[in-house]
């Protein structure tokens, strides 16, 4: 409601600021633009559209109804609706031709993963002993999580209209191969006109047709349900994917203390596995479960003893699926911890190769990797004992179902109480459920497969993001003045980092902090971007409380620069970070500002060289050039440097820190530091040694 009333007051385009308020309610419209013959043709059955109504100056929100016909409604009144033509659609926006180009909003989710969503155990947890999936606790977790069922059920919500499609054609196939048993059924009670007469020829051949009708329809079932569990599997992975993109740069820093991040976004590979599994349930596991159960229901019809057999068979199903399968998952969930762990160590191992050739490298890369394959192979074996109860339950009863068909079945024909070609009948009935027995074995496998992924996916969702509520102040001026009072800042474990840090820095003024290792230079920069928040006392820029900011608009003010800070991707983009606004130009006097450009045209492809994550081919003195060159396109109003001077020949120090500390730049610098001839180019200090800051 507020970008509409914006809009209607203000001259800026209202898709751009619908897109800006979108951000603060975490949902994201992508702009469109095409004609709207085109936009009503493709408007998504579950992503609604919206476009700007010109008079009286209102959204419209587009949701699709038919080929021509879409459904509207309007933000004032979200419970009223009413479906329209696209004529009437054009004449309410105000256009001539449904050929007209319209500006559009595709409406999604910025975190459409967020069904995975842990953190607390449900309350009903315990009505599904059955499924064994209780939260475990271990080592990857930093809290507790809920059920893998519930976080599997919550990732598959939003495709829950496609799987009914699914379950349907399914019933439908499973309907259709009864064709077969019943076609044979009447082969049989046909025999006794004689194999030579003229109405068993015509009945074979109308038997045959209809079969052949029949098993074609369900085939054409079949090939619709690959195509619908293929377009599951592509819409999963691009919600986890999107999630993740949106999710991470968010975390809170705290919810990275004490974890290897880079390690703990391998379980995004897990996507896979919840694809491929979540495909061969739904293809497989629907039809075997609903054919079986549907063939069952035909033999409870033909007498009540093979109606007891069907129960008592399903009875023994039940049996081998909840009761030999107790502890499945958790097991699947230790496998699971530990082949992430064999990962880890390999990973280590290529991130640091000269360590690994060093004296007794060789040994110590075989002797963890021996430890940790073995642990997996522990774990393993202990899943593989759970799987193995259940295979052989379901051999057993693939034998005796068999069997015991065969007894009760010739029983009853033997007493009149049954035909033969309803015996036969229910021979390829029951042989058909006892081959899908057998394929269940398999099916039990991707599924605790899946709920072990949705469990380590769950982590990475489970990873507490940053308050994305806050104000947008509005700024006057190009620098920043900071007050930073009483602040004082303890890490998690309890270790307190200072107590009492209190200075005031002007705008436009240039500061250098300083201290010995460990004093919380780095720290207070955190502190000053909003990465964490103080334990006591508060911190101002450019007169507004740091808790008051939205992260995201102080993000676009304040900039700190590592030396670390480094991303796969070209120099122009690594110096640009997304901008769109930045051009080429903007970049060459950023790189000739900072003495890089001869070194970068030099290069093959010149800015569009690729570096690897952490600057490669660069040098470090080209890879600290390189982000000051950044900082200077992107002209925060207050950057922090930590350690990018130090340990830097005197030559490049002065030539670099006389660009940054130019008075002409008018925003405010602080630089972290312990070199003593970069802390006296600023025009003021704070030493974090100082006892009245501890």
């Amino acid at each position: 409601m507020h970008a509409v009333e914006l809009a209607r007051k203000s001259g800026v385009e209202p898709l751009e600021l619908l897109i800006r308020a979108s951000e603060v309610i975490g949902m994201r419209i992508q702009p469109l633009r095409m004609p709207l013959a085109d936009a009503v043709w493709r408007v998504p059955e579950d992503q609604p559209m919206v476009v700007w109504q010109p008079d009286p100056g209102r959204w419209i929100v587009l949701r699709r109804h038919s080929f021509f016909r879409v459904r509207i409604s309007c933000p004032e009144t979200p419970l009223e609706s009413e479906t329209i033509s696209r004529q009437a659609l054009m004449q309410r926006l105000g256009l001539k031709h449904l050929s007209e180009v319209v500006d559009l909003g595709v409406v999604t989710p910025e975190r459409p993963a967020e069904g995975l969503r842990g953190g607390e155990q449900a309350e009903d947890a315990e009505l599904l002993p059955a499924f064994h999936v209780k939260a475990e606790h271990h080592e990857h977790g930093h809290h507790d999580h809920m059920p893998p069922l519930r976080r599997l059920i919550g990732l598959m919500r939003p495709e829950m209209k496609d799987i009914g499609t699914i379950v349907i054609f399914s019933i439908i196939t499973g309907v259709l191969y009864l064709a077969l048993p019943l076609a044979v059924n009447s082969l049989v009670s046909n025999l006794a006109f004689g194999t030579q007469s003229g109405p068993f020829q015509q009945a074979l051949l109308v038997i045959a047709v209809a079969l052949f009708a029949f098993l074609l329809l369900s085939s054409v079932m079949r090939g619709l349900q690959y195509y619908i569990a293929e377009v599951i599997q592509r819409r999963i992975f691009v919600r986890v994917a999107a999630d993740m993109a949106y999710r991470l740069p968010r975390v809170k820093a705290e919810s990275l203390d004490g974890i290897h991040a880079p390690e703990m976004v391998n379980r995004f590979l897990d996507v896979v596995t919840v694809q491929k599994s979540t495909a061969l349930l739904l293809l497989d596991g629907i039809n075997l479960i609903l054919g079986g159960f549907i063939g069952l229901v035909v033999l409870g019809f033909y007498h009540p003893s093979l109606l007891a057999f069907s129960l008592l068979l399903l009875l023994l199903i039940a049996f081998i699926v909840f009761g030999l399968g107790r502890g499945a998952v958790r097991t699947s969930i230790q496998e699971s911890i530990c082949k992430y762990d064999v990962v880890n160590w390999l990973e280590e191992l290529a991130r640091y190769p000269r360590l690994f050739k060093g004296p007794g490298g060789y040994a110590l890369a075989m002797q963890r990797a021996d430890q940790l394959t073995r642990g997996f192979l522990t774990a393993r074996g202990a899943h593989f004992r759970v799987l193995l109860r259940q295979i052989c339950g379901l051999l057993f009863l693939e034998v005796l179902a068999s069997s015991a068909l065969l007894v009760v079945g010739g029983w009853l024909v033997l007493n009149m109480q049954l035909t033969l070609g309803q015996l036969v009948a229910a021979e390829l009935i029951v042989s058909a459920i006892v081959a899908s027995l057998s394929k269940l074995a398999k099916k039990f496998e991707a599924w605790y497969d899946a709920l072990a992924a949705v469990d380590k996916l769950g982590h990475l969702i489970d990873l507490e993001i940053e308050n994305e509520d806050g104000d947008i102040p509005r700024l006057e001026g190009e620098g920043a003045a900071l007050s930073v009072r009483d602040v004082a800042y303890a890490y998690p474990d309890g270790r307190e980092v200072f107590s009492r840090v209190g200075f005031d820095i002007p705008a436009g003024g240039r500061a250098a902090l300083t201290g010995s290792q460990g004093s919380g230079c780095s720290t207070l920069l955190d502190l000053l971007l909003g990465l964490r928040y103080p334990s006591r006392g508060h911190i101002s820029i450019a007169g507004f409380d740091l808790r008051s900011w939205c992260l995201e608009e102080l993000r676009g003010s304040v900039m700190l620069v590592r030396t670390q800070d480094i991303v796969n991707g070209t120099i122009a983009e690594n110096i640009r970070l997304g901008r769109p606004g930045i051009g080429l130009d903007d970049v060459q006097r950023a790189l000739q500002a900072v003495g890089l450009l001869e070194d970068v045209m030099s290069l093959p492809l010149g800015m569009h060289t690729p570096l690897v994550t952490g600057g490669l081919p660069l040098s470090s003195r080209q890879r600290t050039r390189l982000l000051l060159a950044r900082a200077l396109v992107l002209k925060p109003r207050l950057l922090l440097l930590d350690d990018v001077f130090d340990g830097m020949d005197r030559d490049s120090m002065n030539e670099l820190t006389a660009v940054i500390l130019d008075p002409a730049l008018p925003w405010t610098v602080i630089i972290a530091t312990r070199d003593p001839l970069v802390a006296a180019r600023c025009g003021q200090q704070i030493d974090l040694d100082d006892p009245a800051f501890h």
